[in-house]
């Protein structure tokens, strides 16, 4: 699954070189899909201006019987960069649930990236976490640095 969705975001990529000049979506909702900080998963997003989107991820994992679901709203900023590339910070609260475990996790989550817009309504994004404050007290500890990296792709209509 991970190998069949890089090889898609490589194929949009090149797809996508030859288009000319795109900006970020202003006043639009969307639609993502994303592989990393929550595992797979998907997003629904809403561009309130070019610079400024908020939306919530939907993650889950299945592994040796142990299904675990994440919810994370957040918040990004996107600065001014290019017309086509655009960095940005991002902060999620997130919950995670686990089966197996039969416990959940809360906690805040910081970090930066950049995004990339083929077209106006079509985005490939790159992100790295950089600060991750655990809420709960199942033994999660406040970690500091550049780990948790995650790609994906947004479509706005």
């Amino acid at each position: 699954m991970k190998k069949f969705f890089l090889v898609l975001v490589a194929a949009v990529m090149m797809s996508g070189a030859a288009t000319v000049s795109a900006q970020s979506p202003s006043e639009a909702f969307g639609l993502g899909a994303s592989l990393g900080w929550y595992n797979a998963g998907g997003h629904l997003v809403y561009a309130i201006t070019p610079a400024v989107h908020v939306g919530t991820q939907f993650g889950l994992l299945i592994s040796d019987g142990n299904t675990e679901l994440t919810f994370a709203p957040y918040g990004k900023f996107l600065f001014k960069g290019t017309k086509e590339l655009k960095p940005f910070v991002i902060g999620q609260f997130f919950i995670s649930s686990s089966s197996v475990e039969g416990s959940s996790s809360t906690g805040l989550l910081f970090g930066g990236g950049a995004e990339y817009f083929i077209t106006s309504n079509f985005g490939l994004f790159a992100q790295i976490a950089v600060l991750r404050l655990p809420f709960s007290p199942s033994g999660s500890k406040v970690s500091f640095g550049l780990a948790t990296p995650a790609i994906g792709a947004e479509w706005f209509f």
